[in-house]
């Protein structure tokens, strides 16, 4: 059964109560904030100094370390979540480093309208979770400035031996977080964009997936 809004931004603000529980599920599935996965996605989007990037569905902000080692004091960072509760530990955290050019945004990514346009945009392990997700891939691309990029760390079933295997067990532990790893948002993108960057990773449970704003063509569904 597919989550809605509220049910989502009620799950993770409750999840944000037991910390341990975030930490455990980083180093479980290789995604904590220096995981070589979030790296690999953020090097997608091809980022300068003085880039302005969005963190779409930043949670509390796991990405953020990797981010901001693109950018200069010139740059800037916003990220949105629909969950107060874990803008809350990513606000703890954007001070813990003293980053001044970070904005969090408490707002549905798919109601977000900022009024100016994105160099980057990045969203990692959420559009198995967001509950109007093509709406919300087409509002990334979107936000971008013509030539901007958008990056997707993603999860779904593996195709691989002998991990395909593990399939039940991923599916059923992915839905305690909301998630469906039966979406195929790699094909959802490919179907509003002309040229997409496409590799698989973490026993093909993991994609990252990159493509560019030129080569959006809009919703074909």
């Amino acid at each position: 059964m597919r989550l809605d809004d509220a049910a989502v931004r009620s799950l993770y603000d409750r999840s944000v109560r037991v910390p341990l529980l975030w930490e455990l599920d980083a180093l479980v599935c290789r995604a904590t904030e220096n995981s070589v996965y979030r790296k690999r996605a953020i090097a997608r989007l091809g980022l300068a100094g003085d880039s302005v990037v969005l963190d779409a569905a930043c949670g509390t902000g796991l990405n953020f370390r990797i981010l901001e080692s693109y950018l200069s004091d010139k740059g800037r960072l916003v990220g949105v979540d629909l969950s107060p509760g874990v803008l809350k530990v990513a606000e703890a955290r954007v001070k813990k480093h003293g980053w001044s050019n970070v904005e969090l945004v408490n707002v549905n990514l798919v109601d977000y309208e900022p009024g100016f346009l994105f160099d980057g945009v990045i969203c990692t392990l959420a559009l198995t979770i967001i509950p109007r997700y093509e709406a919300a891939v087409n509002k990334m691309f979107r936000l971008l400035r013509p030539g901007g990029r958008l990056a997707i760390l993603g999860m779904k079933q593996s195709g691989q031996q002998p991990y395909r295997a593990l399939n039940p067990i991923m599916t059923w532990a992915s839905k305690l977080g909301g998630a469906d790893l039966r979406r195929d948002v790699a094909g959802l993108v490919r179907s509003m964009c002309r040229d997409v960057e496409y590799e698989e990773c973490f026993g093909g449970w993991y994609y990252v997936l990159s493509a560019s704003r030129s080569n959006y063509v809009g919703d074909a569904r």
